[in-house]
């Protein structure tokens, strides 16, 4: 009750109240990624496409972070993975050059 997050599947509350699946490793209390039993730290969600890769693919991408996975930089020119939270990457947002 006073919760504003969304419920998950049919409990009819939030993760953070105990809602929807939980990870089915040993011990662990993370929320279950996608048609998994797992969290996206012991294997769930979607999963890097890059052969041998087995980090978990950001946003609406197919990759993660070190293969490109995620938004790109702003930056003309750039084409290196933008920071969390921003529009550029590390070496444009430290210079200020950012877009």
């Amino acid at each position: 009750e006073g919760c504003a997050k969304s419920a998950q599947g049919g409990s009819g509350i939030c993760f953070a109240h105990g809602g929807g699946r939980t990870c089915k490793h040993e011990g662990c209390v993370k929320s279950a990624q996608g048609p998994t039993e797992l969290c996206r730290a012991h294997g769930g969600g979607k999963r890097c496409e890059r052969e041998g890769c087995n980090k978990h693919a950001l946003g609406g991408t197919r990759a993660c972070y070190a293969h490109g996975g995620g938004k790109t930089c702003s930056f003309k020119g750039c084409n290196k993975v933008a920071r969390v939270g921003t529009a550029c990457c590390r070496a444009h947002c430290e210079t200020g050059r950012g877009a």
